[in-house]
């Protein structure tokens, strides 16, 4: 395979797999500490990505822009877990039911989107970034969207896992992951720390979804097509750890972009093929490893 191809998707997979682990993080923390796998986390994302792209219409600083997708994906994140997980879980429903909820939460938001896009004519449209080659050489080109996506998205995996280790909100909701009834015989409010998670949760979607707005044009669907390779990340993890989700994620978009690059070069495989990555590696992991590399991890 040429040089100039391997390169371009060695680019395309860091950038990529940075989004994935920031996005998976989120479903990781809402699978560890809540107990149940969020559907409607697509739609966080893509809440993100639209607040993003309404704010650059006006301005077309970065981090403000990265603040607004924040802001809105958090607030959309905790609504929904006011109006509808907490109410369940207090009703100490089945994981099965707070998954059917998601779904029918996701689906809301997802035609409620639909409906704002329609009538702003917002289908197919990208964040208002100046786009600026950075780097170019005969086989690999890098724009301004690469320098901030990347050093960004490592900086706030970083923030994370300081805040999940080194802060008592951290301790907190670790200690909620591992019991919950001795969490709260401890005297953790837990009603507090479901309120945090949930708003960093939906932080860490609407920064995700901004960055790939950037990166690709938006459209309601965005999010719903995102999360299947979100999925596969924190399913890689265990759903669980957070260190074998970020591998996980960089596991999936290696596989997306460079392994398929090399299938295709090597043996003519058609790239919409592409989407089928996500569900392959989920298989392949439920049947042969359902632990995911939490596992891996813990051993050494």
């Amino acid at each position: 395979m040429p040089l100039s191809l391997i390169l371009d998707s060695l680019v395309r997979s860091i950038q990529v797999g940075s989004l994935y682990a920031l996005m998976a993080l989120g479903l990781t923390l809402t699978f560890a500490v809540m107990r149940f796998p969020n559907f409607a986390y697509a739609e966080y994302i893509t809440v993100g990505a639209y607040a993003a792209l309404l704010t650059s219409f006006w301005i077309s600083n970065i981090p403000l822009i990265l603040a607004a997708s924040l802001g809105a994906a958090a607030l959309v994140a905790w609504v929904t877990h006011r109006a509808v997980f907490r109410p369940l879980a207090q009703l100490k429903l089945s994981m099965y039911t707070l998954i059917l909820a998601s779904f029918a939460v996701g689906l809301i938001l997802r035609y409620l989107i639909f409906l704002f896009v329609d009538a702003g004519g917002l289908f197919d449209k990208r964040i208002q970034v100046p786009l600026q080659v950075l780097v170019r050489t005969p086989n690999v080109v890098l724009t301004n969207i690469f320098f901030w996506t990347v050093p960004t998205v490592l900086g706030l995996v970083l923030v994370f896992s300081l805040l999940l280790a080194r802060t008592d909100l951290g301790r907190q909701m670790r200690a909620l992951a591992d019991n919950e009834t001795l969490a709260r015989a401890m005297g953790i409010r837990v009603a507090r720390v479901h309120d945090l998670t949930w708003l960093l949760v939906g932080g860490l979607a609407g920064v995700g979804g901004a960055f790939w707005g950037m990166y690709t044009s938006l459209n309601p669907l965005l999010g719903w097509i995102t999360i299947l390779s979100v999925f596969a990340a924190s399913i890689l993890g265990g759903m669980t750890s957070f260190s074998g989700t970020i591998l996980g994620a960089f596991i999936v978009a290696f596989s997306e972009n460079l392994v398929m690059q090399w299938l295709n070069f090597q043996f003519g495989l058609d790239f919409t093929f592409k989407a089928a990555v996500p569900f392959v590696i989920i298989i392949l992991v439920l049947l042969i490893r359902p632990q995911g590399l939490s596992q891996f991890r813990n051993r050494t």
